[in-house]
């Protein structure tokens, strides 16, 4: 099953304003997944679009046996099934010749904490070496950027995204991902008034911030949290810390990901209707929230 785009192209007026924020060159990288938590969920596609310092322009591309079957609910995303994968070599080689590919040039990708969750979380578990490279998020940058512009996207979504700087996109495969991810970055760097502001805003983390002692444990107490997670029910935790101290959270669970500070599930607050990150270790206790018993007590 081929996957690759071989006419995909960025132009040179694009590699020039790329170069003014990534002067020595930038890497663009996209994953297709079984399920949004990279502490338990696998990877099953790599893409990767490399510029370098002299302009030239090579991409990255392998598909990935999970060695578990695709959930269905998935495929509807990125019409990848198991079957399509079972000849695929499963994850440790393409992982490791991603990172080589990649240098230690910086590196960027959409929503890029999810993306760079699943790859580190699989350099763990194999034991491979990382560069201490730093990480970039176009959806970030572009947020920065048109904020307080009237005449900016109407959300920050990579498919608006896409449509807004003029590129029609095939979403959902990941090569296509990291071109419009270039290109958004590209167009976006154009209309920056505040650039270093942008730019400050768009970083994530430095790869080498991940103790590894520390960024994956995952305590027993907590894997029928996963589960949850997974099924997509509500949640209900006990959570120690914040503004809301003492007062159990309602969360919609988007994913579980390594982050430097410690393994989070990243979810929607229903108390404020923000996507909040809660440090697994701050959480006491949690249980499954019905939704109806939730809808009646919000409305009560």
């Amino acid at each position: 099953m081929s996957r690759s785009h071989s006419a995909l192209t960025i132009s040179p007026e694009e590699i020039a304003s790329l170069f003014k924020l990534f002067p020595k060159g930038i890497v663009a990288v996209d994953l297709e997944t079984t399920g949004l938590s990279p502490l338990v969920d696998k990877i099953i596609e790599i893409a990767a679009v490399k510029i370098t310092e002299q302009g030239e322009v090579s991409t990255f591309h392998q598909l990935i046996n999970p060695l578990i079957d695709v959930p269905e609910f998935t495929v509807q995303f990125h019409g990848l099934r198991t079957e399509d994968l079972a000849t695929a070599p499963t994850i440790r080689k393409p992982l490791r010749a991603l990172w080589d590919f990649a240098e230690r040039l910086p590196m960027i990708a959409h929503n890029s904490t999810f993306d760079l969750g699943y790859l580190i979380k699989a350099s763990h578990d194999f034991q491979i070496e990382f560069p201490p490279l730093d990480v970039y998020d176009s959806c970030r940058y572009a947020r920065a950027v048109y904020k307080k512009s009237e005449s900016g996207p109407v959300n920050y979504k990579l498919s608006t995204l896409a449509e807004f700087v003029g590129f029609r996109l095939q979403h959902h495969v990941a090569i296509e991902d990291t071109f419009a991810c270039l290109k958004i970055m590209a167009f976006a760097a154009r209309a920056a008034t505040e650039q270093k502001t942008a730019m400050e805003k768009s970083f994530v983390f430095r790869l080498s911030h991940f103790d590894r002692s520390d960024c994956f444990n995952f305590s027993e107490r907590l894997k029928g949290l996963a589960v949850l997670v997974q099924q997509k029910e509500l949640v209900e935790l006990d959570y120690r810390g914040g503004s809301k101290e003492g007062r159990t959270r309602p969360v919609r669970p988007i994913g579980l990901m390594p982050l430097p500070k410690g393994p989070v599930l990243f979810g929607e607050c229903l108390l404020t209707g923000m996507n909040k990150s809660f440090v697994l270790k701050k959480i006491k206790s949690y249980q499954k929230l019905e939704a109806s018993l939730w809808r009646e007590g919000a409305s009560a």
